[in-house]
């Protein structure tokens, strides 16, 4: 009995944090710093493969130089 009166006041917390207007910026403020990251890990890994590539490219060149 103890455990279903924890349930639903769980309950009733969880719906009043997302009507209520704080959590509904606590969840847009979530959902914003999650895709700033998104963006920000798919420009590092542009970035180390154009670094990559021009290691590669550098390795190349020394390369012919070399022979």
């Amino acid at each position: 009995m103890h455990q279903y009166k924890f349930l639903k006041k769980f309950g009733r917390k969880i719906k009043e944090f997302f009507s209520d207007e704080s959590g509904g910026n606590l969840v847009e403020y979530a959902l914003l710093i999650g895709f700033a990251l998104f963006i920000f890990f798919i420009i590092v890994g542009i970035i180390t493969g154009m670094l990559d590539w021009v290691q590669g490219l550098a390795d190349d060149f020394s390369d012919l130089f070399k022979e």
